[in-house]
């Protein structure tokens, strides 16, 4: 089923809801929750190409530099990776084979892996000794935090959310505005 925001306007919902026309006020926040969302829509697009001019423009500066490009191409390359394998991990159905999940997700932690063990490498160049030591400890704290979430910690989703400071009325209103997998089609 495809849900498409239309362009007319809807009558706020008062104690009386027998008059045809007016929708209930958690319809109508889902209804705004999902044009919001529409208005974002093209915000990856402008990320992706910040991200390439930067990388354009960082491998222009450090032209005479092998080190320093190569540097900068290997986590360009990095990131779009990445960024492809999580948007292939979001578009995987819920029949998927759970073999082909587990792959994506051991594919992303190595990928993030590199990728913060090659900024640790690169900030800890210029530093001193006592922030070295910091730097490689938030990242090794990083590293292990990733594994911990992507492959230990096996809690569901619910449980997860119980630990979340949101009021009662809160959870409820979030849970209500969540899409049916109907709607997510």
């Amino acid at each position: 089923m495809d849900s498409k925001i239309s362009n007319t306007t809807t009558v706020v919902a008062t104690a009386d809801d027998s008059m045809p026309g007016k929708i209930p006020f958690q319809e109508q926040t889902k209804f705004r929750m999902q044009r919001l969302c529409e208005c974002f829509k093209f915000f990856h697009k402008i990320a992706f190409l910040f991200l390439t001019y930067n990388a354009v423009l960082s491998i222009y500066r450090s032209r005479e530099n092998c080190w320093d490009m190569a540097f900068v191409i290997s986590c360009y390359a990095e990131l779009i990776l990445l960024f492809w394998c999580l948007k292939k991990y979001e578009c995987l159905s819920a029949d998927a084979p759970l073999e082909h999940k587990y792959q994506l997700k051991v594919v992303v932690w190595v990928l993030t892996t590199v990728l913060t063990v090659s900024f640790a490498w690169r900030v800890s160049q210029i530093m001193p000794l006592c922030l070295k030591i910091v730097v490689w400890g938030m990242s090794g704290s990083v590293i292990v935090a990733g594994f911990y979430a992507f492959f230990i910690f096996n809690g569901d989703v619910k449980e997860a959310n119980d630990y979340s400071k949101l009021a009662e009325q809160d959870k409820e209103l979030y849970y209500d505005l969540q899409l049916n997998p109907e709607d997510k089609v």
